[in-house]
């Protein structure tokens, strides 16, 4: 079997790919193939998250930065299994610029790498960072970066039997394997509404939940919400008034509460550390409301269910 899961930044796609990685090996010759060079404290204390994440799932590690051929045929040696590559960004990244220089005619030779990695596992689970859906215009390099994950992607889609997409923790199967996972029965809390910027997300959330003008609170980057309101809009510019207050996000909200939430997560990494740093404690925040809510997203003023 082979699985393409794909996410923006903090969306929950680690989790979810760890646990349906299980779920197809019945924990036997489960192996974490770790893709990613450290470069800075940042990138050692994701690394360090993600070990703590999987303990007592039964992955054993691999560390394998540039040819996934290596772990049938190099010093690791290995049969088969499942195993759970994270990510194929990391991989890219690391064959495209390895040793400072940028490598332009790199898709062939990865394109050969993928296929044969995919026919001698068993089982195959591929992570991928969805750094496609930002505005923004980029240098050369970046954009031939960008251009490499586009085309790998496509092609591992093109040979898996589920792709899925996930956000705030919440799966969208979008090639088969719609029933491999099912959402839990309980009743949950909340209800969360969550899309991209100018898709009418707010707007569906009035229609959807009936909700007047004084019902909504907007959120602002400089200034507490109105607790009281039955619709929290705008949730992510919450996040950074607490993080720039240095104060926790509260988690005791009303039943029923409809939270009307920007998707910041599907672009390049931000330069800046305090954007990163907002994206990441964002994610985190919305995957726990998620978790405890009834999602939708919108899109283009479209609501589509979204299951976990």
């Amino acid at each position: 079997m082979v699985v393409f899961v794909f996410g923006g930044s903090k969306s929950g796609k680690s989790d979810f790919a760890q646990n349906l990685s299980v779920k197809i090996s019945d924990k036997k010759n489960l192996y974490y193939v770790a893709t990613m060079i450290p470069c800075d404290g940042e990138d050692e204390l994701r690394i360090k998250k993600h070990i703590e994440s999987r303990s007592g799932l039964g992955f054993k590690t691999i560390e394998c930065p540039y040819n996934l051929k290596e772990i049938f045929d190099g010093k690791e040696n290995i049969p088969g299994g499942t195993f759970l590559v994270e990510s194929l960004t990391s991989l890219l990244s690391n064959i495209m610029f390895k040793n400072g220089e940028t490598d332009f005619n790199s898709w062939e030779k990865l394109k050969e790498m993928l296929d044969e990695f995919v026919t001698r596992a068993k089982n195959c689970v591929f992570v991928c960072d969805s750094i496609f859906s930002d505005a923004e215009s980029y240098g050369m390099e970046t954009e031939a970066f960008r251009h490499l994950l586009a085309n790998a992607s496509s092609f591992i889609c093109g040979l898996s039997d589920i792709v899925v997409e996930v956000k705030n923790g919440y799966a969208n199967f979008m090639k088969g394997g719609d029933k491999i996972l099912q959402d839990s029965e309980r009743v949950k809390k909340y209800f969360f509404v969550t899309g991209g910027a100018h898709n009418g997300k707010l707007e569906y959330a009035k229609k959807r939940f009936c909700l007047g003008s004084d019902d909504v609170c907007i959120c602002k980057k400089d200034a507490e919400p109105d607790f009281s309101k039955r619709c929290i809009a705008y949730l992510e510019n919450y996040i950074w008034f607490c993080m720039k207050n240095k104060i926790q996000p509260r988690v005791d909200w009303k039943k029923n509460t409809v939270f009307v939430a920007t998707d910041i997560f599907c672009g390049v990494v931000p330069m800046e550390k305090d954007l990163r740093e907002w994206r990441e404690k964002t994610g985190e925040y919305f995957q726990m409301i998620a978790k405890e809510s009834y999602c939708e997203r919108v899109c283009f003023g479209l609501a589509q269910e979204m299951r976990g």
